[in-house]
């Protein structure tokens, strides 16, 4: 099933925001529909999610199924387990203290951090600095391994705290000093999310009210329940058909934490980046800024450059889902897809998606 969609922004917050959608012309839809589901064929993906919004125009096609046993279509409304694209996010929620002057860059997170049970135990974290966890130049082991996801795959539904996901990188050696080098790990990403929730009742409610409200992110959570009847279910194994789902509902660590669409998450890069609602417009350069280390990362943003110009954004990959999400200031172009199950070719669809945008 494919489902076309355009909106006329004439609501409140699409007129404060200054979107305006006209209608597409008809060869261009197809366009967007066809690298919608070719994409999906190629890689064997059970439904997605293709959003286009930019200055004149707002396109969102969708295809195939969030829950294949039941043969329940992919809508505009469903809800993806979006991974570590939640990660900009996280970050912008923490900069937002930063700009209030609630958490400092470049101080060490130890004072922040000391309360987690057996974290001395992580090698390199008394020499940390928020901005290190941020840009992913800490060098700490990165707890999500082999060793984690087969824990975590033998109760899918069990939601970890910060101290016991954090263990499987205790005791093991740091990738390098401290702003020496690049690393991902996505254990920076869970003590970011350790820093605020002690500013907070919950991770979720220091995300709600640095983040979801200034961005209009109304259908986003943190993990979520299988009873809640508008999510994708997430597909992975051999044949690509193994419900996997509550592996990443359970996933409530700042690493990867949120349930999305892909509106909310266009509505969030355009808020943060064009409407700098969530930052102001000095620590959003640094947040965007690469380093010495690895100049295609900042602060919990990836950025890049093709034929069409330069880009913002971030993928983000679990067991079942993927996003990938990319801001083109220059043009003031946004897009998003989700999926739930993983790609197995080079495809990008989101190069196909600007292609089609800016040839058109």
């Amino acid at each position: 099933m494919m489902t076309l969609r355009m909106v006329l922004l004439g609501s409140a917050v699409g007129l404060a925001l200054g979107w305006l959608a006209v209608p597409a012309a008809a060869g261009e839809l197809e366009d967007y529909r066809s690298a919608l589901e070719e994409f999906l064929a190629e890689n064997g993906l059970a439904g997605g999610t293709l959003f286009v919004r930019g200055p004149e125009t707002e396109i969102e096609v969708v295809a195939g199924m969030a829950e294949t046993g039941t043969r329940r279509p992919v809508t505009p409304d469903t809800r993806f387990y979006i991974a570590s694209t939640g990660k900009m996010m996280v970050a912008a929620a923490v900069l937002a203290h930063v700009e209030k002057g609630d958490l400092d860059l470049d101080a060490r997170v130890w004072p922040l951090v000391r309360d987690l049970p057996g974290i001395d135990a992580l090698e390199g974290i008394g020499e940390v600095t928020l901005r290190q966890l941020l840009n992913h130049t800490s060098g700490l082991a990165d707890y999500l391994d082999d060793s984690f996801v087969g824990a975590a795959l033998l109760d899918m539904k069990r939601r970890w705290s910060e101290a016991e996901a954090l263990a499987f990188a205790y005791g093991e050696p740091a990738y390098g000093e401290p702003g020496e080098i690049f690393e991902y790990s996505n254990s920076n990403y869970v003590l970011l999310g350790h820093i605020l929730k002690n500013r907070s009742a919950d991770l979720e409610a220091a995300l709600r009210e640095s983040v979801f409200v200034p961005s209009g992110m109304l259908a986003t959570t943190v993990g979520a329940s299988a009873e809640e009847a508008d999510l994708a279910h997430g597909y992975a194994g051999e044949t690509g058909d193994t419900d996997i789902s509550q592996l990443s509902w359970a996933s409530v660590l700042a690493d990867g934490p949120l349930v999305s669409t892909a509106r909310d998450v266009a509505g969030f890069l355009q808020a943060l980046m064009r409407e700098q609602r969530i930052l102001k417009a000095d620590l959003l350069e640094e947040m965007l800024a690469g380093t010495k280390q690895d100049d295609s990362y900042g602060l919990g943003m990836a950025n890049g450059g093709d034929d069409w110009g330069d880009w913002y954004g971030h993928s983000g990959s679990y067991d079942g889902f993927e996003a990938d999400a990319r801001y083109y200031p220059d043009a003031d172009l946004v897009l998003v897809y989700t999926v739930n199950g993983n790609s197995v070719t080079d495809t990008d669809l989101l190069d196909l998606a600007a292609g089609i945008y800016f040839d058109n």
